[in-house]
């Protein structure tokens, strides 16, 4: 699969007759490796009338990175099914800041990442935490270079005045009005809310840890902690 959403196949040698792609709910059939205009949904590959088997995972973090630092509405991946044949992913996407990098020290969280499936940016940004109940957001200085993002966002302004025994808040990079999520969605962890695990830090009796929710959205779940008797 490559930027132009061109589907290649290599053979060990060479053999006649076109890909079909089959989708999976609706059968329509797609006779040609160009993709343009594939609807959403999972899309089966055959050749002569049989599925096409396939010995690539088709899975390259470097290759996804890539992919999704064009600008574009649709994400198209090709993969190897469970009995080892080759199909296609088809989905709706909207620009974010894929994370590349948490750090929870300090006092602050520091985030890295990069703009996927939107326009590059430059100059001054926010990091910006907004609590999905009642609080006023708090932010912190970062920097958007081109498809690159760096923020830093102070910990202790999100414990200020909280009455409830948690509080969750959603990240966000935000710059000229434009505010994009963080999340890391294009690697192959599955399962991100319960197998990463972010050092926490407190203030007070409020523990201050950043995790991923079950869209792998980066968020920071905010937690007061009884006192020992």
């Amino acid at each position: 699969m490559d930027g132009n959403d061109v589907l290649s196949v290599e053979w060990p040698e060479p053999v006649d007759g076109e890909i079909v792609l089959r989708h999976v709910e609706t059968g329509e059939e797609r006779g040609d490796a160009d993709l343009t205009g594939l609807r959403p949904g999972i899309w089966m590959a055959s050749h002569r009338g049989e599925p096409l088997a396939t010995d690539d995972p088709g899975f390259s973090l470097d290759g996804l990175l890539a992919y999704a630092g064009t600008p574009r509405d649709r994400e198209i991946r090709a993969f190897r099914t469970s009995v080892g044949t080759l199909a296609l992913a088809v989905r709706e996407v909207e620009p974010y800041v894929e994370v590349t990098a948490v750090v929870s020290d300090g006092g602050v969280i520091e985030v890295k990442g990069m703009i996927a499936y939107g326009e590059p940016a430059e100059g001054p940004a926010s990091l910006v935490a907004v609590a999905r109940k009642g609080r006023q957001p708090v932010s912190g200085s970062a920097v958007f270079r081109g498809r690159r993002f760096e923020g830093s966002l102070p910990i202790a302004p999100m414990t200020e005045a909280q009455v409830r025994r948690r509080t969750f808040w959603d990240l966000h990079a935000e710059a000229a009005g434009l505010r994009l999520p963080l999340a890391a969605r294009l690697d192959d962890i599955t399962d991100k809310k319960i197998r990463v695990r972010f050092p926490a830090q407190r203030v007070g009796q409020i523990r201050v840890r950043p995790y991923y929710t079950d869209t792998d959205s980066l968020a920071v779940a905010l937690t007061v902690e009884e006192q020992a008797s």
